[in-house]
């Protein structure tokens, strides 16, 4: 476990050692649920986002650039810009979850 130092009300710091690190303990614990909770808010929208454009298109992600053709029209490269980015949102919340979730256990 990595030490840090944090500055608490002076309340905290007279409380017995033992007690101090319970508390932070439980505070970090509780701020890490409630920002799990607004990470799969979003995650479930990015979820969302690419499932449209998978239902739009009939495929993947990966096979949409694979036949991406020469002579795509601008609402094809604007929906490849958006899928895209939906694509690495979802990837990048999901990781970021599954390591707050570790730490909320």
């Amino acid at each position: 476990m990595q030490t840090i130092t944090v500055k608490v009300p002076n309340m905290i710091a007279d409380i017995y050692e033992s007690e101090q690190e319970s508390i932070l303990e439980s505070a970090i614990r509780h701020v890490v649920f409630n920002r799990v909770a607004e990470k799969r808010k979003k995650y479930s929208i990015a979820t969302q986002k690419v499932a449209h454009f998978e239902k739009r298109y009939g495929m993947t992600f990966k096979e949409f650039v694979e036949s991406f053709p020469d002579d795509a029209d601008i609402s094809q490269h604007e929906d490849w810009v958006e899928w895209s980015h939906y694509q690495e949102v979802k990837k990048r919340l999901g990781l970021l979850i599954q390591k707050l979730e570790q730490i909320s256990e």
